[in-house]
């Protein structure tokens, strides 16, 4: 080889280093770019060949940083969406205790003169109050119960583009690998695709000898397998399903990602709740309308039912008796000891400690179950942190160097 074709071959060399150098400095502020090194190698004739450009990264450290990433898309949600239905239910206009309270506040005073009719309006106005707000915390709880519902169809429609768009870049990837092409920003990419499909979903990635990747749920179900993508699907029949080909497999929704976080939620807390504040609505109604029965209004006519409700929706239907007047409240223990006798009332007082002691032990718990999911969220996040730095140390640009 002659002097100017060494030359020669040692500038081309150093043009493809100086490209590269200059593509890592561009893109050293952008998210997910893997650093680019390239290999020199000794021509036997002599003379110098760039006879590769590396990606710089670490598959064992991305897949870590998968795992973690949907372990913080998990807690994300799921500590959110606690901790607005703690501070939801603790609130002064919706807190059942403070309505409890209220009313028994008022059942109080009108101990003092039962027949007094402003005293007995007042206590038939907290009533109507208590009902209400069970009416409207239900209400609040159904609306949290929709919004959740149409996150998860949200998320399932990005589950499935991402899948597609991975299966897209498989197929580019090993098509151009098999001629000895460079693919490093074709994998960037589906890297990128791939973070965030853990942050929905948790995902196990295997890496295939044709370059592409084989993306599979924690159950075994198949997402993207070569160029081909699985769908998911959600509905409260069916339930998390997923669709590979002509095969649909149903997905335990026992899982990392966010999706996982709003199963869990709704599992774990917010159908709980629902079912503990419907529990507590009848719970209390049923008390007040027993006491009723027992005692005697003002006329000296047996006491009738104060609150009615749907045995389906407890909280959400919860009323005062529309032909309840202030009169029909049965303060007295008999039909003869007169409007002025306060005995019945006073067994009513009795339920007050209990029914508000109730709903505090829910919210408490609501509470304990909120401040565990932040602790989770703020030490998944700093895993993640560590391995993100981790990774960055492998597959980022230092400017220094």
């Amino acid at each position: 080889m002659s002097l100017i074709s060494t030359a020669a071959s040692g500038l081309s060399a150093t043009q493809v280093v100086l490209n590269a150098i200059s593509n890592n400095v561009a893109n050293s502020s952008t998210d997910g770019y893997s650093r680019r090194t390239v290999t020199l190698t000794s021509v036997a004739s002599g003379g110098v060949t760039a006879s590769s450009v590396n990606r710089e990264t670490s598959f064992y450290l991305q897949q870590q940083n998968w795992n973690s990433n949907a372990d913080v898309g998990y807690y994300t949600d799921y500590s959110e969406y606690a901790s607005y239905l703690e501070e939801l239910m603790s609130s002064d206009s919706l807190n059942i205790t403070t309505n409890l309270s209220t009313f028994y506040s008022a059942l109080e005073a009108a101990s003092a003169s039962p027949d007094d009719d402003s005293l007995r309006t007042a206590v038939l106005t907290d009533a109507e109050s208590l009902a209400t707000s069970f009416n409207s915390l239900s209400g609040y709880l159904d609306e949290i119960s929709d919004e959740v519902d149409s996150e998860v169809s949200s998320s399932m429609d990005t589950v499935n583009n991402l899948t597609s768009q991975i299966a897209d870049l498989n197929a580019q990837i090993t098509s151009l690998q098999s001629t000895g092409q460079d693919t490093s920003s074709l994998e960037d990419t589906r890297d990128a695709a791939i973070t965030s499909l853990s942050s929905l979903v948790e995902i196990d990635v295997t890496q295939q000898d044709d370059g592409s990747y084989t993306i599979t749920l924690p159950q075994g179900q198949t997402l993207v397998s070569g160029s081909s993508a699985g769908s998911m699907a959600w509905d409260s029949t069916n339930g998390l399903t997923v669709t590979y080909g002509s095969q649909t497999t149903s997905v335990s929704e026992e899982m990392s990602g966010s999706l996982g976080g709003l199963f869990a939620f709704v599992n774990d807390v917010l159908t709980p709740t629902q079912t503990a504040l419907d529990d507590l609505a009848s719970s209390v109604a049923t008390a007040l309308n027993d006491a009723q029965a027992d005692g005697y209004d003002l006329d000296g006519n047996s006491g009738t039912d104060l609150f009615t409700w749907d045995s389906s929706d407890p909280a959400g239907s919860l009323a005062v008796v529309d032909s309840f007047t202030s009169d029909d409240l049965a303060f007295s223990g008999s039909a003869t000891a007169g409007s002025g006798d306060n005995t019945n009332l006073l067994a009513m007082l009795d339920l007050a400690s209990d029914q508000e002691s109730t709903y505090t032990a829910l919210v408490t718990k609501l509470g304990q179950l909120s401040s565990n999911a932040s602790d989770s969220l703020t030490s998944t996040t700093a895993l993640q942190s560590t391995l993100q730095d981790s990774l960055d140390s492998i597959s980022g640009v230092n400017l220094d160097e």
